[in-house]
């Protein structure tokens, strides 16, 4: 799940990194407390099941598999 840092001005959400896709699809808007960052385990529970249905742990296994090839082949 890619994520991207953004600005909200109270009426629109600017991205301030560059958007790696160009389809329409579905994003998940978070805003941190304002007492400051988020700590990594409240972000993960927020998150938890954003996923669900998309096969992301095989997609992952299959880009580490490819990643490991290309290591093999190249990086000796």
């Amino acid at each position: 799940m890619p994520i991207i840092r953004a600005i909200f001005d109270g009426n629109v959400i600017k991205p301030v990194e560059p958007i790696k896709t160009k389809k329409k699809t579905e994003v998940r808007v978070i805003f941190p407390d304002e007492g400051g960052r988020m700590a990594p385990e409240v972000a993960r529970k927020l998150l938890r099941g954003a996923g669900r249905g998309e096969g992301l742990t095989e997609k992952l296994l299959r880009s580490r598999a490819e990643d490991i090839r290309f290591e093999r082949r190249y990086c000796r």
